[in-house]
């Protein structure tokens, strides 16, 4: 099972639980709030060549209550910060 470093990262606040901020590859900001961790697949069935499970980091954007699954594809931030702080916990 793959397990990305920002999720990895996320875990390590998921009983607090504060509102964070992302940054993206194209430079967008999302305020969010981490919502649950959970494993997923790539859609490939089981038996397939090239099936993969991941560990993914489900974060709500506070904006406009969107769901974000973190941890595979081109789902992977640039920069976490802890919003009420600026602190970075994450920098890819």
């Amino acid at each position: 099972m793959n397990i990305d470093n920002v999720v990895l990262k996320l875990l390590e606040y998921s009983t607090s639980k504060p509102k964070i901020e992302i940054t993206w590859d194209n430079n967008q900001t999302s305020l969010c709030e981490i919502d649950t961790f959970y494993d997923t697949d790539n859609g490939l069935e089981l038996h397939d060549e090239g099936y993969e499970e991941y560990h993914v980091a489900l974060v709500k954007e506070v904006t406009n209550n969107k769901y974000i699954e973190i941890g595979i594809g081109d789902k992977r931030p640039v920069i976490i910060k802890l919003a009420d702080t600026g602190e970075v916990i994450f920098n890819k």
